[in-house]
This record gives C-alpha cells, sequence and structure tokens, in this order.
C-alpha cells in the first residue's frame, strides 16, 4: 500500500464503518490537492507531517465531540470500559441465572419466580454498568491528571511522524484474539470457578416429592470434601487461567510467547484434572446406590457406566487441551501483513 492509503487506512479504521468511504474519498483528494503534480515521496510526507496524527484527524471527523474524559484519553476510555463492561455484566447476569436455577431446584417455587429472577436480573445488570462507568471513569480520571500517556499510534509515547506509518500491521483473522474470545474465557472461568467453590453440596440427584415440598436432593454426585482438598490448587490454575485471558486482551494476537504460556497452562488443567477425577472415592458414596435404585440397575452397571464417563471425559480434556497448544502455535506461525 501507498503512503496515502496507509494514512487514511489509520484514520477511517477509527471512524463507523458508514462514513469511512466517504471520508476516505474526501481526505485523499485533500491530500492529492495538497501535492505538486510530480511529488515524491518527501512531498507525501511533508503533506501528511502538517496534516497530523490520524488518531486527532479521526476526532476532527465524528459527529460527536469527545469530551468524556478528555480528547487524548477518549479512544482508550471508550475501549477499556465497552470491554470492561461487558465482561461484568456478562458475569452478574450469569450468576443471577445460575442462583436462580438452584434456588428454584432448592425451595418451593412455581413458575412466577421467574419474574423475581427477571426483576432482580435488571437491577443487576443496572448497578453494575452504573459501577463499571464510575470506576472507570475515576481511573482515567486520575490517569489524565497525572499525565499518564495515553495509547499513541506508534506506542511510543513521541509526537506522530509519517514515518511511523511504516510501523503498522494489519493482524490477519485467524491470528487476531477478538472480545469474544476474551468474554468467553472470562465467562468459563467464572463459571466453572462458581460451580466448584459454591455449588459443589448442589450439583447432585433430586426428585420431587409433591408439589408442597417440591424437589428434595437424594445425593450430590461428588464427594464435596474430597473435591474441596484440591482449593489451593484449583486456586492456582483459576489465577493462571485468568493471567493467561488478560495476556491475550494485552496482546489481541497469537504469538508464539503466548502459545508457550497457553500449553504451559493446559498442561496445568489437564495434570488438575487428571489428579482430581482419578481419585477412588470421587463420587459421593451414596450415589451408586441412589442410581442403582432409579434406573432398577445393578451397583456393578453403575459403576461401570461412571467409570466410562471418566474415561470419556479424560479423552476429551485431553485432546481438548493438544488441540488447543496446537492452534496456538499454528495461529503464532502466520504472518502479520505489513501495509507498507
Amino acid at each position: 500500500m501507498e503512503w496515502i492509503d496507509v494514512y487514511i487506512h489509520e484514520v477511517t479504521k477509527r471512524l463507523p464503518e458508514k462514513q469511512r468511504n466517504d471520508i476516505a474519498l474526501e481526505l485523499k483528494s485533500s491530500i492529492l490537492d495538497a501535492l505538486p503534480e510530480n511529488y515524491s515521496l518527501e512531498d507525501v510526507k511533508a503533506v501528511l507531517e502538517d496534516l497530523g496524527d490520524p488518531a486527532e484527524i479521526a476526532k476532527n471527523y465524528r459527529d460527536a465531540p469527545s469530551y468524556l474524559i478528555g480528547p487524548d484519553y477518549y479512544d482508550l476510555f471508550m475501549t477499556t470500559m465497552k470491554m470492561i463492561l461487558q465482561l461484568a455484566i456478562g458475569f452478574a447476569v450469569a450468576f443471577i441465572v445460575f442462583e436462580g436455577v438452584i434456588t428454584y431446584l432448592n425451595s418451593n417455587q412455581d413458575w412466577t419466580y421467574i419474574f423475581t429472577v427477571f426483576g432482580k436480573g435488571i437491577w443487576t445488570v443496572l448497578s453494575t454498568a452504573i459501577q463499571v462507568v464510575f470506576w472507570v471513569a475515576i481511573v482515567f480520571i486520575i490517569m489524565e491528571r497525572t499525565g499518564v500517556a495515553p495509547y499513541e499510534i506508534a506506542g511510543t509515547g513521541e509526537k506522530w511522524t509519517p514515518d511511523d506509518l511504516k510501523n503498522i500491521t494489519v493482524i490477519p483473522k485467524k491470528k487476531g484474539i477478538t472480545k469474544i474470545d476474551i468474554f468467553a474465557a472470562f465467562l468459563w472461568t467464572a463459571i466453572w470457578g462458581t460451580i466448584y467453590f459454591f455449588a459443589l453440596d448442589r450439583v447432585g440427584i433430586y426428585t420431587q416429592n409433591n408439589q408442597e415440598t417440591g424437589l428434595t436432593l437424594l445425593t450430590p454426585i461428588f464427594n464435596q470434601e474430597l473435591l474441596l482438598s484440591f482449593w489451593p490448587l484449583v486456586l492456582i490454575v483459576i489465577l493462571c487461567e485468568l493471567t493467561l485471558t488478560v495476556y491475550k486482551w494485552v496482546k489481541r494476537q497469537w504469538t508464539k510467547s503466548l502459545a508457550t504460556i497457553n500449553t504451559i497452562y493446559q498442561l496445568l488443567y489437564t495434570i488438575l484434572f487428571l489428579l482430581i477425577i482419578l481419585q477412588p472415592n470421587l463420587f459421593h458414596s451414596n450415589l451408586i446406590n441412589e442410581l442403582s435404585q432409579l434406573f432398577n440397575t445393578t451397583a456393578t452397571n453403575i459403576s461401570s457406566i461412571l467409570d466410562t464417563i471418566i474415561g470419556v471425559s479424560i479423552a476429551i480434556t485431553i485432546i481438548s487441551a493438544v488441540y488447543a497448544s496446537y492452534e496456538g502455535f499454528r495461529k503464532s506461525k502466520i504472518k502479520n501483513d505489513t501495509l507498507l
């Protein structure tokens, strides 16, 4: 791509898609009008330098003014706030739904209980959004008052020059890490971490005696005492998973170092999973008897089925870990596109 095209790309990528084509044509026409007939590369650089930082040009083209925090910090503020807002609301909704289901299963509730959960969910989403906006704004106000440098096009904190366009690269779609990937990773950590620490005694086999008493827990599936004995290791794995997700968020693309860290995490997670699932007293002592009575079969058959489930779970976990590690290294080898 030519220098002019790269410069226009840097401006328009910060604008809404519906505005990009018109502004690109307008900006290119303005640049060409400012150049002599037989212009050289130095002439182009001079014109681009007069125009200034593409980020600043993009702000001037926006329909709405960027004065929420400050022009220099607005882009980073909005990106950060949207990301954290999505994650926080996702966690809140997942927890409300999970809590609502557990409460419904363990208490005498009719179908109208869904309205209670819905109302609580709306209030939780609103309060979560207010908290996120407030605290993110506070952080950026402090950053602006203390002089912490905002995001720069070249990442150096120095004044923009046309030569910075040489550092612009386009991350291929297959190599990039999207916000959806980050959100899904955070949400998965929140779900399985919550189930492990707060719902082990509620994951079990239920029966409904009558409409008045509702569902009754016959027996938990897992040996809660055994599972909780691994809590330090589980906490370490959760912290590693969160750290890996944050690192993905920062890098925004697969690199060799990220793929290596991901492989180490997959190994730790798999070892922990195998360490727990291969325990001989993993299941609750009453589980086999309750299942054999429920399905009118022998305890031997139930034990065989549970062993099969364990074997399948182990195979899926190992295959998933190997595939995730392989994909990380494969994606890291995809080369970025250099615009100039």
